[in-house]
């Protein structure tokens, strides 16, 4: 899996918490379709409450982060990552002396691949119609805070009950489209989101908090994901988190090659 990749798995932060490995079936729900999404209302507002309320929610333009990041095979760096309304998005990576910059610029992304010790060197990869997709989805997940995605066709589907450690919690997918989406587990008496598995797969945990500006967010959060070479695990430590910065659209541009 390519670090892109493994961005895409760990970009939608803001919603996740804490979660046991011991995880049970969900009971699939024996309600109306008006009772389902009665529930799904019910739930997605104490959700947002929990997150911090609709007027902070609604007044976040952009998210900032910065953090520290490692991997289950020891290896170590930083993590930048920028997402901005309407569709704008942006990760930089450095490990070691290779420094990956991810990118969504609306309609089009793009990776940039180059050396620290060698600069001015460097490559470009377009990312086809599938990845640009994914983007997206992310990006719209995580600026929307909860709320039904903002995409043609994009709905929230209320999919049954689970306990986890004697909590009772009410698992929504939110479809970004017809195959893309996310599910989240929501604890039915305080809207916290206790477990996430996103579009890749990918298992996301978190842990503390911290507030900016009145949203809740966390300080620390592990993703799990599949590989060809079998369960990997990301650890990602936020240094500082910010929103609503206003970013020059021009960085998100495809970059051009100058002699």
């Amino acid at each position: 899996m390519n670090r892109f990749a493994v961005f895409l798995s760990i970009v939608s932060l803001v919603f996740i918490g804490p979660v046991s490995a011991q995880e049970a079936e969900v009971k699939q729900p024996q309600v109306s379709p008006e009772e389902a999404a009665a529930i799904v209302k019910e739930t997605v507002a104490k959700a947002r409450q929990y997150l911090g309320g609709e007027k902070a929610l609604n007044a976040v333009k952009s998210i900032h982060y910065k953090g520290v990041l490692v991997y289950g095979n020891g290896q170590s760096g930083t993590i930048e990552s920028i997402f901005m309304k309407p569709n704008y998005h942006q990760a930089i990576s450095v490990i070691g002396n290779q420094k990956e910059t991810s990118t969504l610029n609306r309609t089009e992304a793009w990776q940039k691949v180059e050396r620290v010790d060698q600069p001015g060197s460097w490559t470009l990869n377009i990312y086809q119609l599938q990845e640009l997709r994914a983007m997206q989805a992310t990006v719209a997940d995580t600026l929307s805070f909860l709320n039904t995605p903002p995409v043609r066709n994009g709905r929230i589907e209320y999919l049954g009950t689970e306990t986890i450690d004697g909590r009772e919690l009410v698992v929504l997918y939110y479809a970004h489209g017809r195959s893309r989406g996310f599910h989240r587990y929501i604890d039915r008496e305080t809207g916290e989101v206790v477990h996430m598995i996103n579009q890749n797969g990918a298992i996301m945990t978190t842990s503390g908090e911290q507030w900016v500006d009145g949203v809740r967010f966390p300080e620390k959060l592990v993703a799990k994901f599949i590989t060809q070479f079998g369960v990997q695990t990301i650890e990602i430590t936020y240094t500082s988190i910010d929103i609503n910065e206003s970013f020059d659209t021009d960085r998100f541009n495809v970059p051009v090659l100058t002699e």
